[in-house]
């Protein structure tokens, strides 16, 4: 594969574990599992259920990013990344708030955070375009890392390369990406060569 010349990222399952129990959520908020629940929301006319909704996912986010961890390997390749002027963005769909909380705690050395608050969430690709035009890269030189399909789906909407970081949990979306990786490491030795 040819090296891009930069790298997004998705946080919670790719860069950060913050043990989301997404089932639990769509339990608790009263719909069937595997909801998008973002999308969900803003299909209600109902904006009263739609606030006490917003409202557990937002309680699940905070709490889950103060328990945040690395995901193996995570950190060694962004440090690698960072020593080698890749350029590196976040775009998730997190609240702010959130992804602010688990950059602290985890000392993530990436800058450019694209958030819920600042576009349309993934599938849609009006994030990861925000950071090809704030880099002013073309969006086919970039790649989009991610550990679902709304991340690859956004990638390919945007005309970037998608990367799966794989994990026992999405082995049916490995059709839908153009790269898939097992350990970070297989990404930083593309920069290596």
């Amino acid at each position: 594969m040819i090296a891009p010349k930069g790298l997004i990222f998705d946080l919670d399952g790719t860069l950060a574990d913050t043990k989301l129990d997404f089932p639990r959520i769509c339990e608790e908020a009263g719909v069937a599992p595997g909801t998008p629940l973002l999308e969900y929301c803003e299909s209600l006319e109902d904006k009263v259920r739609a606030n006490k909704i917003y409202q557990i996912i937002e309680r699940h986010e905070v709490e889950g990013a103060y328990r945040s961890n690395w995901i193996d390997g995570a950190e060694n390749m962004l440090h690698s990344l960072v020593g080698l002027r890749i350029p590196l963005a976040i775009v998730t769909r997190n609240m702010r708030a959130a992804v602010s909380i688990t950059i602290e705690r985890l000392n993530i050395p990436i800058d450019l955070i694209i958030t819920r608050e600042d576009c349309l969430p993934k599938p849609h690709p009006e994030g990861l375009l925000k950071v090809a035009e704030q880099w002013q890269i073309t969006p086919k030189e970039l790649a989009y890392v991610g550990d679902y399909k709304f991340d690859l789906m956004a990638a390919k909407n945007a005309g970037m390369r998608a990367i799966l970081l794989s994990t026992k949990r999405n082995a049916e979306f490995h059709t839908l990406a153009d790269w898939v990786i097992d350990d970070f490491s297989e990404l930083s030795s593309i920069y290596s060569n």
